[in-house]
This record gives structure tokens, C-alpha cells and sequence, in this order.
């Protein structure tokens, strides 16, 4: 069965690339959930949940396990290549569909 896109997907894949595009021109590394629902307006379960489902393709996600052993989970997300560009991730997405 294919998998169907919740409402606004697609942009919020946009959203969520840009900051993570800006993210890396200014070598900042992996960021958390919370920083990028900041500073794309979407709720921290939307990122989590569209980068789970739709953009495992572009991006390396660090969860710290001594945080987890305290009770902690954290989510580190970043670009996998510098270089991808958002037509790139746009065609990924409407191959994952």
C-alpha cells in the first residue's frame, strides 16, 4: 500500500529543508526538533513525524543514548549532504509516495 501525504506535507518538507539548508551554510550541525519547529512555525510532533516518514532520505538523525538512560529523548537532526538541493528532495518525496 502507498503511503498517503497528511495535508500540507509537501510544504512543510520545504519548510523543513530551507532551515535545515540555512542550518548548514552557517555549520551549525544537528539541530533539535524544538529549534526547527521554532523557526518553521510547525509543532514539534510534525517535524518529528515528517521526518520521520518523509525525509529519511536526506537527512542523519542522532538520538543521544546516555540522554535516554536518564529518561530523556532528543532527536538531532542534519542535512546527510551539503549539497542536495530542494528539487532533489522534492522528486525523493514523490518517489517515497
Amino acid at each position: 500500500m502507498a503511503k498517503r501525504f497528511y495535508r500540507n506535507t509537501v510544504e512543510n518538507v520545504v519548510k523543513i529543508f530551507r532551515f535545515l539548508k540555512k542550518c548548514e551554510e552557517e555549520d551549525r550541525g544537528h539541530v533539535t526538533v524544538g529549534e526547527i519547529a521554532r523557526a518553521t512555525g510547525l509543532h514539534k510532533w510534525i517535524v518529528s513525524r515528517t521526518v520521520d516518514l518523509w525525509m529519511q532520505h536526506v537527512v542523519e538523525e542522532i538520538i543521544p543514548e546516555e540522554l535516554e538512560d536518564v529518561g530523556i529523548r532528543i532527536k538531532l537532526i542534519k542535512l546527510r549532504d551539503r549539497g542536495i538541493t530542494e528539487e532533489a528532495v522534492l522528486r525523493g518525496l514523490a518517489m517515497r509516495a
